[in-house]
């Protein structure tokens, strides 16, 4: 049974369809300077106010699901560690051995009962507490309760684990943060998937063009003709904002099978493709049989680093079955990594050449209007351009 925001979407994305694939479009065609892709000034403010002062997301429920489980990544230059505790409670930490500062943690990993630090073996329940500290008598004097790990704003809801950096982990609810979007989120029970693989890719542009790349599918036609346009439509899309956030739906050419299919038997996610803007910096996709991740980390003005990673409904049993995943992250890491990101490290390099101060969004373009709009809002720098609700939008 489809929910009713679905059947709703469903109905404006056939409209459009049988329009001729028509799409949403915004109020007008909007020009993004190119200096905010290239200044170091302008990259500090989206450090302290985006990625220290918003809720990132860390990771999946699936990343972490059991006790022990943890993942460790790095965010605006600190060293973060995930894990979810003995009573089930996902928690994060600065990823800061509080003797010498060594990192206590690397990569992910099952099932730890503690985290040593290899530098000096000081060791770290799953909750942060300090247990032991080699060498005690050279330490006297030194409380164990004042040097646990230190604490960072963390919170699970509807399978995605939220840190704030600069937040209060004693009053943080990301469900504020998430806005309108959280009851479509809620409905894909992400909590339940199983992570197959994450895979990390470093690249020569600012962290913004990366996003830009999955904010609209004006470009499936004509750069990913052969790989992913024989499955995805370049011009019929809806696109829905909640606050910060927006959702851009992408049909799929299946929607030519559903002109005759009565509407309670129609289903979104076989004839469309969902694309969740989570700002600062993520983009999650849901796929008709699984859920891939984009997490988003700027090193730099003209550097970032993704990592991204497919979930799957259940955990393969099988090596068929493994391998059915592996060729699923292949031809998407094929797709973004030979095609959408070479083209973006082309532009990065284009915006030194002085042809033009800067680049233009069309109306066609709503997601990547509403994306730039926002961060402008949210790092006070200038007016932004408010997006009208397309009609119908789902809330």
């Amino acid at each position: 049974m489809q929910d009713s925001w679905q059947l709703a979407l469903l109905d404006r994305m056939m409209a459009h369809h049988l329009a001729g694939n028509t799409t949403d479009m915004g109020p007008d065609v909007y020009r993004n300077r190119v200096d905010k892709y290239v200044r170091q000034d302008r990259y500090d403010a989206e450090i302290t106010t985006l990625f220290r002062g918003l809720p990132v997301i860390a990771c999946l429920t699936p990343d972490v699901p059991d006790p022990g489980d943890y993942v460790t990544l790095s965010i605006a230059d600190i060293p973060v560690l995930v894990v979810r505790g003995e009573d089930g409670v996902v928690r994060a930490f600065r990823n800061v051995c509080r003797h010498r500062g060594a990192c206590v943690a690397e990569g992910r990993g099952h099932t730890a009962k503690s985290f040593m630090c290899p530098y000096h073996a000081w060791s770290y329940r799953l909750d942060g507490r300090l247990v032991a500290m080699t060498h005690r008598a050279g330490f006297a004097g030194v409380d164990k309760a004042d040097n646990g790990l230190s604490p960072i704003a963390c919170a699970e809801l509807h399978g995605l684990v939220f840190i704030h950096l600069d937040g209060d982990p004693a009053d943080f609810d990301p469900s504020t943060w998430l806005d309108g979007a959280a009851g479509e989120l809620a409905s894909f029970g992400l909590e339940h998937y199983h992570r197959t693989e994450t895979r990390v890719t470093t690249r020569e542009m600012n962290w913004k063009l990366m996003f830009d790349t999955f904010g609209e599918v004006y470009h499936v036609e004509h750069l990913h003709r052969q790989t992913i346009h024989p499955l995805i439509q370049s011009n019929n899309s809806c696109f829905d904002a909640w606050g910060s956030h927006g959702r851009m739906a992408v049909a799929r050419w299946t929607m030519n099978d559903y002109v005759d299919v009565p509407r309670d038997e129609r289903d979104l996610l076989t004839a469309a493709t969902l694309v969740y803007y989570l700002l600062p910096n993520t983009v999650l996709i849901q796929q008709v049989d699984h859920v891939e991740l984009y997490q988003i980390f700027p090193d730099g003005p003209g550097r970032c680093t993704a990592l991204v990673s497919l979930y799957a409904p259940t955990e393969p049993q099988t090596d068929k079955a493994r391998a059915y995943w592996t060729r699923n992250l292949d031809l998407l890491m094929q797709v973004t990594e030979t095609e959408d990101f070479i083209m973006c490290e082309q532009i990065q390099r284009s915006f030194g050449s002085g042809a033009q101060d800067a680049i233009q969004f069309g109306r066609n373009e709503p997601g990547l209007i509403h994306f730039h709009t926002t961060l402008d809002q949210l790092l006070h720098l200038e007016t932004a351009v408010a997006l009208p609700e397309p009609a119908g939008a789902a809330r």
